[in-house]
C-alpha cells in the first residue's frame, strides 16, 4: 500500500527521494494533528522543551520578547517545517513559537527524532540539511537587518516569501499585520507603512485587499541585492548516501 504524503515529505522530498520505509517514519510525526487558533503559544521560553510541533497548515513564528516590551520575530514558518528543530540543543525552549493563522500543527516527543534516526540514518543528515538551510536564512535576516536600509529590507523580505511559497504567480499574500512584519525587520509598523509606499512609489509593486503584487520582479531584485542561493541547499552528498533503513542493512 502506498505511503501517503505529508507536509514534512514535501519538504524534504527536494533534497533526496525516500524509500518507503523513510517516508513511513517521517509521517509518524504527523499522526497526532491539533488545531491552534491564531496568536496561541504553542511554547513559551523558558519552559521545559519536550517536544516540536510539525506544521501541517497556516503560519507561524518564533519570538523572543526583550525586557522592554519590544520583541524580534526570528523564524516565519510554512507548512512542512518543524518548530523548534534549531533549538534542540537546549532544555528549555529559547524563544515563543506562536501561531500567526489558524493552524493545524503534530506535536510529537523530541526523543522520537532520536528514534527515527536510529531507524533510519540517512534521515538525520536530511535534517541538518534542513537545520542548515534554517541557519541560512536566520544570517540573511541579520543582514538584512543590520545593513540594509529599511524599503530594501522590505523588498528583500517579499521576496524571500515569494521564493518559500513556491507561487508562480507574482502575488503575494502575507497573514501578517505591519507590527509583526516591523518585528521581523527590526522596525516600527510607521516605517513599514512608509517602506511600502516607497516600494509602490518605484513602481515595484502595488497592495490592494491584503495582496501584494510584484510588478517588475528583476528591478526589486536589483533593488534589495537579493540572491536566492541562500535558500537552495545542497543535496549531492545526501543522495549519494546509502538509501537503506537501519533493519535493512542489518
Amino acid at each position: 500500500m502506498p505511503v501517503s504524503q505529508g507536509c514534512i515529505l514535501e519538504q524534504i522530498d527536494q533534497f533526496a527521494d525516500l524509500v518507503p520505509e523513510e517516508k513511513a517514519l517521517l509521517l509518524q510525526l504527523e499522526k497526532d494533528p491539533k488545531r491552534y487558533a491564531a496568536q496561541t503559544c504553542l511554547c513559551a521560553a523558558g519552559e521545559e522543551a519536550e517536544r516540536f510541533y510539525t506544521l501541517r497548515s497556516g503560519w507561524a513564528c518564533a519570538v523572543r520578547d526583550l525586557a522592554d516590551g519590544r520583541r524580534q520575530v526570528l523564524d516565519i514558518f510554512l507548512p512542512g517545517q518543524i518548530l523548534g528543530l534549531r533549538e534542540m540543543g537546549f532544555n528549555e525552549a529559547r524563544s515563543d513559537f506562536v501561531a500567526l493563522t489558524d493552524i493545524e500543527a503534530c506535536p510529537f516527543p523530541r526523543r522520537q527524532l532520536t528514534e527515527v534516526f536510529e531507524q533510519a540514518p540517512r534521515l538525520a543528515s536530511l535534517f541538518f540539511l534542513i537545520l542548515a538551510r534554517e541557519q541560512s536564512m536566520l544570517v540573511e535576516r541579520i543582514i538584512n537587518i543590520g545593513r540594509r536600509p529599511a524599503a530594501e529590507r522590505l523588498a528583500h523580505f517579499l521576496l524571500e516569501m515569494k521564493v518559500r511559497l513556491q507561487r508562480p504567480s507574482e502575488e503575494v499574500r502575507l497573514p501578517m499585520n505591519q507590527s509583526v512584519l516591523g518585528d521581523a525587520l527590526g522596525m516600527s509598523a510607521v516605517h513599514v507603512s512608509r517602506s511600502f509606499s516607497q516600494l509602490r512609489k518605484r513602481d515595484l509593486i502595488s497592495t490592494e485587499d491584503g495582496a501584494i503584487r510584484i510588478k517588475d520582479m528583476d528591478g526589486l531584485v536589483r533593488f534589495s541585492g537579493f540572491h536566492q542561493a541562500y535558500l537552495d541547499c545542497e543535496a549531492n552528498w545526501v543522495k549519494s548516501a546509502s538509501l537503506g533503513c537501519a533493519e535493512e542493512a542489518s
